[in-house]
């Protein structure tokens, strides 16, 4: 085996598997689901085997894995890292929040997080699995306004949220050209998500459903307005009654089509396709243009109280939650599951969670299965490889406490392009 895979050793789990999983989950106990949605009591899966415990964070190494962010061409950077299940936080910050003010980045400020917003999105409808509203491997027409997609469509529930429905991403319609001059003709539009649909749709049916997987923003705009017809409210009120308000998340929102952040925030920078023009400012936006796949605002504290209550069965049943867990093999150095992407780190903790970038962040935020530990790392700069590669390294010095190999770099280098093509439009 080679360095590089003894660093990282990555699991390819079957369609097979996955059933043997669940139908072991399902045997056991459920827990209850509260007419909002949220799980009762929820059971948590044990284990046969108590997983090795996770070495403490190594917050002098993170800082200096959050100093080559900065090297790396983002104004700031910061960190929060929640341990011990919630019980200690520490905060790590490193450069400006504003490069005309030179003020210093404000660790406890808020930002967008771009596809972060998917995993809320999941959580939101594997809420409606559990309650049997609706059910995964049903085609998602039948929880869809009509017409919505092609009559017919065989595209499940399953394959929304997996990425393997085979919609076209629309969203590569509208990132065309030169970035900033691109990014300036759509961020203050406001488009309405049923025509984002029609946009993807009307390229074709990509490839056979559950037959691959394709990364796309369409799945979760088609996802969100499942949401709203299931439940008949809009999407911002079911976050809010279901995963924020429960959970006190008071510095997240979804604020479409609002165009500024609300609360304190550092400026969000877009790195220039020339690297030797001035960094832009791209904090507003109406960002309806991803709606439910990537529009949210939130901070670190509330994305690493999300993440722990996510993992330790507080949104949803145990079934459910070992659904979004399990993870399929995508590309050499990640996994997916429903709306969660899966890391196995040099030291083999696997951390579960999300990456997202919109214009003017970049964000990793991600917890160790059992929600011992979570990490929220945001950096105010986008359209930059480099910074994204460099705060893929910061999780190893919190789940794995040692800085990152050589060997780790180059392969994290090679992960960070293949899944920023996938994140860079949300």
């Amino acid at each position: 085996m080679s360095t590089e895979l003894e660093m990282y050793v990555y699991r390819r789990r079957t369609r097979a598997a996955r059933g043997t999983l669940v139908g072991a989950v399902l045997a056991g106990t459920l827990a209850s689901v509260l007419a909002t949605g949220a799980p009762a009591n929820a059971t948590v899966v044990s284990k046969a085997a108590a997983p090795a415990p996770t070495p403490a964070p190594n917050l002098t190494a993170l800082r200096t894995a959050l100093q080559a962010v900065v090297k790396s061409g983002a104004p700031g950077v910061f960190a929060q890292v929640q341990d011990g299940s919630g019980k200690k936080s520490y905060t790590v910050s490193v450069g400006s929040g504003d490069i005309a003010t030179k003020a210093a980045v404000n660790p406890g400020g808020e930002f967008r997080v771009g596809s972060i917003t998917k995993d809320f999105t999941a959580v939101l409808v594997l809420q409606l699995v559990a309650q049997k509203k609706v059910n995964l491997d049903t085609v998602a027409s039948a929880y869809l306004p009509a017409g919505l997609l092609p009559k017919g469509s065989p595209i499940t529930v399953r394959e929304l949220l997996d990425h393997t429905s085979g919609l076209y991403d629309y969203t590569n319609d509208l990132l065309t050209g030169d970035t900033v001059t691109g990014y300036q003709g759509f961020r203050y539009k406001t488009y309405q998500p049923q025509a984002l649909v029609a946009d993807a749709v009307k390229h074709g049916q990509q490839f056979t459903p559950g037959s691959e997987y394709s990364y796309s923003n369409t799945n979760f705009v088609v996802l969100g307005l499942l949401v709203e017809h299931v439940t008949g409210q809009q999407y911002a009120t079911v976050l809010q009654q279901r995963i924020l308000t429960p959970l006190h998340l008071n510095h997240t929102y979804f604020v479409v089509p609002q165009t500024t952040i609300p609360g304190v925030h550092s400026i969000g920078y877009l790195t220039q396709d020339d690297p030797t023009k001035p960094l832009f400012d791209a904090t507003n936006q109406t960002a309806s243009w991803l709606w439910t796949a990537g529009a949210l605002i939130s901070s670190t504290s509330d994305l690493n109280n999300y993440l722990l209550a996510l993992t330790t069965g507080k949104l949803l049943p145990a079934a459910e939650l070992a659904q979004m867990e399990n993870t399929e093999f995508v590309n050499s150095t990640t996994r997916y599951g429903l709306g969660l992407r899966e890391y196995e780190l040099p030291c083999g903790v696997d951390v579960y969670g999300h990456d997202g970038i919109i214009e003017g962040y970049q964000t990793y935020a991600y917890s160790t299965k059992n929600g011992s530990r979570q990490v929220t790392i945001s950096a105010n700069a986008s359209n930059n490889m480099n910074i994204y590669a460099s705060e893929l390294l910061a999780l190893t010095p919190v789940f794995c406490g040692t800085a990152a190999t050589p060997a780790a770099k180059k392969l994290a280098v090679s992960n960070a392009v293949k899944v920023a093509k996938e994140e860079t439009a949300g």
